[in-house]
């Protein structure tokens, strides 16, 4: 198999495929449905996509987005088996159990008998979280179960750092890990681990959620290649061979944000992308600002 640099070199559109260590394909830039629940016109704007040219969907039971997904799917008339559908599992739901049921229920919202990918969402409940291990054991030990019935075609995690890919105690390494990734916020340590054993990288935020559009090194890359901010940023993440999972509620930004395969940038403009100092970060992180750490809501605000 071609190494993902190799495969990337090859990509003509956003349904260009990676070969995943597992040997099934994902297409090489996502659509990302987080918030897409808080808009009530969720389905149309997944058939929007839809009929744009997207083809690979990032959902999670966290987004409520799986009942517009299956919805738009179905009104679209696109064979099941031309999308690429990935769903997620909470940190609050580290466990056999309660893993199934929530890829169960996220199976009946997006109304398909399977999945393309399953990731674990996040590595720990909380800061207190001294379970965190033996949740990730015993659930990963799931995922592997889950995948040999066929209702998962591939599993993998999100928002892993180094070392918590020792706690699945697992010879079965994921496929994907799924990282804020953007200038300004590299992961390099999560980002180098995942290269050298040949996980993915998958990009949420790949936009720095607009914090990173008014940068002047960005907006003067972008004014040499007549591209937007957002077209400049997406394509460095896939000269990084990172996959990009670009959100955006409008059809004219869903139609730009394919167009990233007529030019290319330069190893000096990608050095000053790297070279960017900390700017547009989420203020997430897995192991000390957990989204919705119940541990820490009854501190003082």
């Amino acid at each position: 198999m071609k190494d993902f640099v190799t495969q990337a070199k090859e990509f003509t559109n956003i349904n260009s495929t990676y070969t995943l260590n597992d040997g099934n394909r994902i297409p090489c830039v996502g659509f990302g449905t987080w918030k897409i629940r808080e808009n009530e016109n969720g389905e149309q704007i997944i058939l929007d996509a839809i009929n744009s040219g997207f083809r690979h969907f990032d959902s999670a039971a966290l987004y409520k987005s799986e009942t517009s997904i299956g919805k738009a799917i179905k009104k679209s008339g696109v064979p099941r088996d031309q999308i690429f559908i990935t769903t997620k599992v909470w940190k609050d739901d580290l466990c056999p159990e309660k893993a199934r049921l929530s890829l169960e229920n996220s199976l009946r919202d997006l109304q398909t008998d399977f999945v393309d990918l399953l990731l674990i969402h996040w590595p720990k409940a909380s800061k207190k979280d001294n379970k965190w291990q033996n949740k990730l054991a015993s659930t990963w030990s799931e995922f592997i179960k889950m995948r040999s019935e066929g209702i998962v075609k591939s599993i993998g995690v999100a928002n892993f750092l180094p070392h918590h890919f020792a706690a699945l105690q697992s010879d079965i390494l994921p496929c994907i890990n799924q990282i804020e990734f953007h200038p300004g916020y590299l992961q390099e340590e999560a980002y180098e681990y995942s290269v050298k054993h040949n996980i993915l990288i998958e990009a949420w935020r790949p936009l720095g959620q607009g914090g990173l559009i008014n940068n002047d090194k960005l907006k003067d890359i972008a004014a040499h290649h007549n591209k937007t901010a957002a077209q400049i940023l997406l394509r460095y993440s896939l000269q990084r061979v990172v996959l990009p999972l670009p959100k955006t509620t409008h059809i004219d930004r869903m139609l730009e944000n394919q167009k990233l395969f007529d030019f290319t940038l330069s190893e000096e403009e990608m050095a000053e992308l790297n070279n960017l100092p900390l700017c547009a970060w989420s203020g997430e992180h897995p192991d000390t600002a957990i989204p919705w750490d119940d541990s820490e809501r009854s501190r003082p605000q």
